[in-house]
């Protein structure tokens, strides 16, 4: 009697595990560029006569979809890949490195948004 031929290990595509690794670091840019962004434009235009309000609850409001998207990254990082591993040492790894990305990319994330707080929303530069 013949044996079955085993299965080959899937893997993810590369591309696909660089993506689920930088999954902290793509929010964190994606939310700095976004809250300097329309703090510039607005400051600028002088679109808002109270942008002195209208900034700091922006980046509250961004900052605060930002921290939970980092959250559920942190938590529960195999919800962001479809990929299974047979190989149980590279997914832990996988995971292990893509929450510290992601604690990394949150404490920069809260570092901006606190600064809305902190500095004056359309300030002159000296």
């Amino acid at each position: 009697m013949k044996e079955p031929a085993p299965q080959p290990v899937t893997e993810p595509p590369v591309a696909s595990a660089i993506l689920f690794l930088l999954t902290g670091p793509i929010l964190w840019a994606g939310h700095l560029t976004l809250v300097y962004a329309f703090q510039s434009v607005t400051c600028a235009i002088g679109a808002f006569p109270s942008a002195a309000t209208v900034i700091p609850a922006f980046v509250a409001l961004a900052t605060l979809v930002a921290a939970m998207l980092l959250l559920v990254a942190i938590w529960a990082p195999g919800r962001l890949t479809r990929y299974r591993s047979e190989r149980g040492e590279n997914q832990t790894f996988l995971r292990a490195v893509s929450r510290l990305l992601s604690v990394l990319s949150l404490t920069g994330v809260l570092w901006t948004g606190s600064a809305a707080f902190a500095l004056d929303a359309c300030g002159r530069l000296r």
